[in-house]
């Protein structure tokens, strides 16, 4: 049995993992601020798991947590790219500062490896596809900037000190939990909480944009496998399935999962983050271009890397996957309303 901590817990893929964890037989520290965390997360199936630590990771305090932790899985950090964008030195303070203090913490207490939550965001501006871990990138977004940061600081802690450290970049991430009933969820759960609302879904450009979209239980097999698996240390995996999948497609599984006849009314792309007003006020706006880049921007990840030195692929369809989540929102939602 180890003792693992992830940090970000209260979020949608580190609760998952944590539960997953726990029904494995290992003692789970679960740290979140609560600033983006939600407790609700931390209850699956009517029943709370692991111990729950309302901790900062950017608290100096954070090292006397990490006594005698084996594993530690850090997804905590700020991942909405507008709140980044007009939040910047909040976002760097969080995702690169509060890493470096996870990577402290881990180096004081003897922490055996620990497992890095990046992001596909990284590659925003590649233009060749799928992309590889080796591709060159330079992002210009705070949020992939200040992950990118964080992920160069995570390889000093391997040459400098020999702390074992894996970094993921993750994909579209999607599934069963993922907070559909939220002011401002992700595109998936977005969609399924205005069809279970019988509101058409306002989305933006013409649906054409093609985004490589991965189940959570794929992720969180990969991110054991990192946890213990010889080859990974010192290494950097792409976190997807490998294959593109568009919006309107993705609306259009969901639609027929849930049985609704509705659909989506697209907007302008340079509409997506109007409710932001504070990133195109002042003398230098945030360009328009920008935002209608990241809108059509698109994904599609090589996992080859992966599947060679780990022995893993993404198993559940995009088909498949969105029939489980959309399954399992309708019947929470009906429990929500008393219906049988």
């Amino acid at each position: 049995m180890a003792k693992i901590i992830i940090t970000g817990a209260a979020g949608f893929i580190g609760s998952q993992l944590g539960k997953s964890f726990v029904d494995d037989g290992h003692e789970v520290l679960l740290i979140d601020n609560m600033s983006h965390g939600y407790l609700d997360n931390l209850v699956i199936d009517g029943k709370t798991f692991g111990r729950f630590l309302g901790v900062d990771i950017c608290s100096p305090e954070l090292p006397k947590y990490f006594s005698g932790v084996d594993y530690v899985f850090h997804f905590a950090g700020i991942s909405a790219l507008p709140v980044c964008q007009e939040r910047p030195q909040y976002a760097m303070n969080v995702n690169v500062g509060g890493t470096a203090n996870v990577l402290e913490a881990a180096r004081l207490s003897g922490v055996r490896r620990v497992i890095f939550a990046s992001t596909a965001a990284i590659y925003e501006n590649n233009t060749t596809f799928p992309t590889k871990e080796s591709d060159p990138v330079a992002p210009s977004l705070t949020y992939a900037v200040s992950k990118f940061q964080a992920e160069q600081l995570c390889r000093a802690y391997g040459e400098l000190y020999g702390l074992e450290v894996v970094v993921l970049r993750y994909f579209n991430v999607y599934g069963p939990h993922q907070d559909f009933l939220r002011l401002s969820p992700p595109l998936m759960s977005y969609i399924i909480r205005e069809l279970l609302h019988d509101r058409p879904p306002l989305l933006h450009s013409d649906g054409t944009q093609e985004r490589d979209c991965i189940f959570v239980d794929d992720v969180n097999r990969l991110n054991k496998l990192c946890m213990e698996h010889s080859r990974a240390p010192g290494e950097t995996f792409n976190v997807g399935s490998g294959v593109a999948t568009s919006v309107r497609a993705v609306f259009e599984l969901i639609a027929r999962a849930m049985g609704s006849r509705l659909t989506p009314v697209y907007r302008p792309a340079t509409n997506f983050w109007d409710a932001y007003p504070g990133l195109f006020q002042g003398p230098y706006p945030l360009k328009q271009d920008v935002v209608k880049r990241e809108v059509r921007k698109y994904s599609l990840c090589d996992t080859t890397k992966s599947r060679e030195l780990l022995g893993w692929r993404a198993e559940v369809s995009i088909e498949e996957g969105l029939k489980r989540t959309a399954e399992y929102a309708m019947r929470l939602s009906a429990q929500a309303s008393g219906v049988k």
